[in-house]
């Protein structure tokens, strides 16, 4: 039976040189590049626009589980989406009413998602809040900060909850969960994927409030964020020796996450935004050439390029 890629090739630790070397390095990309005027090729810029509090944690909710596809195609859904509900997400699902939300969402579509996916995830959300003025007290419910070092479980628990609440007369549970589109705007983050989607929104929660991050959330600490895997992060964390598995699964989060906790313990997800925009501005070329590596920012603590450069030129390549 073949082993898993990380029996394969078991990982060592990095020596406390080392430690210092990345901190050092990742510590002036976050300086560069984790600032506001880069949220235009994020998401969150919408979000930031919104009124605070549960207007911007509702929203950014929503902004994380649409954000799939190309930036200006989310950021267009976007601004449909909160169009349709008066630029104020959250008080649309602290008031939700199913026939007022249901002709405000008409026609909405994303990609996979439809309204009728949204439609429920709104009523969902306004069963969870039962009033409150955040979500954070819901998703509390399903944290145990003593027994588990990240928030896989408990982002899991999130969804499980969520889909556990009543459904009311106008929508049929089965018909919702069973849903494909339902299912992949909703993902369960501990069922081994990277529900990279999800553990961004919790990164905006969590994070302290600078700039980029919301810092909505006081209780659960940011030292059990998980990186939000996707293609960028991926590339990026094998580039930087963090991983050597290829897929976006929660395993891949985990070890990139542990290697940005030796860094930097109580956040370790703080350089994952300027750690996306090295990927989707190309600063780090998705090609692995040595041309294109000599103008990339991460050669310095780049696995790849020290391959690269080991590697004998062909005579006519000079």
């Amino acid at each position: 039976m073949p082993r898993p890629a990380s029996a394969k090739h078991p990982k060592r630790a990095p020596s406390a040189a080392k430690v210092e070397e990345l901190r050092g390095f990742l510590d002036d990309l976050m300086l560069r590049y984790h600032r506001p005027e880069f949220l235009g090729t994020d998401p969150l810029a919408m979000v930031h626009a919104l009124p605070p509090g549960l207007d911007r944690e509702v929203g950014a909710l929503l902004a994380a589980l649409l954000a799939y596809g190309n930036v200006k195609q989310i950021q267009r859904s976007l601004n449909i989406l909160f169009t349709a509900m008066d630029g104020r997400p959250g008080r649309f699902v602290s008031q939700f009413n199913h026939h007022h939300a249901a002709a405000a969402l008409d026609g909405f579509k994303h990609r996979f998602t439809t309204a009728d996916d949204v439609l429920a995830l709104c009523h969902l959300l306004h069963e969870a809040l039962a009033g409150a003025d955040s979500l954070e007290p819901f998703f509390l419910r399903g944290c145990r900060f003593d027994d588990e070092t990240d928030l896989a479980l408990a982002a899991g628990r999130f969804v499980e909850n969520l889909c556990a609440q009543d459904f009311g007369a106008h929508l049929d549970r089965e018909t919702v969960i069973t849903r494909t589109s339902f299912k992949h705007l909703l993902p369960r983050a501990d069922h081994g994927s990277a529900a990279k989607r999800v553990h961004l929104w919790l990164r905006w929660m969590v994070r302290p409030a600078d700039g980029v991050d919301l810092g909505l959330w006081r209780t659960v600490p940011a030292s059990h964020l998980l990186v939000p895997v996707d293609t960028h992060l991926l590339r990026l964390g094998r580039h930087l020796g963090f991983t050597r598995l290829t897929t976006h699964s929660l395993a891949a989060s985990r070890e990139i996450t542990a290697a940005l906790r030796r860094v930097h313990p109580t956040d370790p997800t703080r350089y994952d935004f300027a750690l996306c925009r090295l990927g989707i501005l190309q600063a780090c070329p998705t090609a692995s050439r040595m041309e294109a590596c000599l103008q990339c920012e991460l050669r310095l603590a780049c696995t790849t390029h020290r391959r690269l450069a080991r590697k004998p030129r062909h005579p006519l390549s000079s």
